[in-house]
C-alpha cells in the first residue's frame, strides 16, 4: 500500500475568494500530492500569476500560496491506495505533464459548477474533476462533497507555511506574460474546448 495526499486550499487570490463567496464554501481548490509536506502538488488551475484565463494542468509549488507574505489555509487528507493504483496515478501525472499543451482547463464545467453540474470535455478538467478521476470515485461533484467524504482521512489542517516543504525547485508561475499572450492563449483554449464538445 502507498499513500497519496488530497489537498484542499483556500487560495487568497481574488479568484479563490470570489469562488468561496459565491459558493459559500471554505475551500475553493483541490490538488494531489504524493508527499506529506506538499513539495509538489498537481491539479488544473491557472498557469501563471497574472493569467487567470490561461489555465490547464499545472505542477503547483507551495511558493504560489506563500506569495507576498500570505499563508493559505489548507486541509490535507491521506488516502491509502494499492501499489498498482499509485503507479497508475503517477503515470497519469507524468503523461499530463508531458502533454501540458493538450490538457486544458474546463471552463464549461467551471461555469456550471455552482449548479452542481459537470460538462465532460476530452482532455479538459477542473480541479475537482481531476481528483475524481485520480481517485476513481464519481459519485460526487463538488469540493465540499469530497471534503465530507474524506473527513476521516484528515492529517493536517492549518496554514500551508507550517507544513510545506518549499525546497529549491524553480517555479515559472510568477513569470509575467504580456497582454497579447493572455488574449491569444485564452481564445485558443476556448476554441479547443468548443471543438472538443461538438459532435463528430
Amino acid at each position: 500500500m502507498k499513500d497519496i495526499y488530497i489537498v484542499f486550499l483556500a487560495s487568497n487570490y481574488k479568484s479563490g475568494k470570489f469562488i468561496r463567496t459565491f459558493t459559500r464554501t471554505r475551500y475553493s481548490h483541490v490538488a494531489l500530492s504524493n508527499t506529506p509536506h506538499l513539495a509538489e502538488m498537481y491539479s488544473f488551475s491557472r498557469q501563471y500569476y497574472n493569467t487567470p484565463f490561461v489555465a490547464g494542468f499545472v505542477r503547483e509549488l507551495p511558493s504560489r500560496y506563500l506569495y507576498n507574505g500570505m499563508d493559505t489555509p489548507v486541509k490535507v487528507c491521506k488516502v491509502s491506495i494499492s501499489d498498482e493504483r499509485y503507479e497508475w496515478i503517477m503515470q497519469i501525472v507524468l503523461t499530463f505533464m508531458k502533454n501540458r499543451e493538450r490538457m486544458k482547463y474546463n471552463f464549461l464545467s467551471a461555469l456550471t459548477y455552482p449548479l452542481h453540474r459537470s460538462v465532460k470535455v476530452r482532455d479538459a478538467y477542473i480541479c475537482i474533476e481531476f481528483i475524481r478521476m485520480i481517485l476513481g470515485i464519481h459519485d460526487f461533484l463538488t469540493i465540499p462533497q469530497l471534503e465530507k467524504r474524506l473527513n476521516k482521512c484528515v492529517v493536517y489542517e492549518g496554514g500551508i507555511r507550517a507544513l510545506a516543504d518549499t525546497g529549491s525547485i524553480t517555479d515559472d508561475y510568477f513569470e509575467k506574460k504580456s497582454f497579447r499572450f493572455k488574449i491569444c492563449h485564452t481564445i485558443a483554449d476556448l476554441a479547443h474546448l468548443i471543438r472538443r464538445t461538438l459532435p463528430i
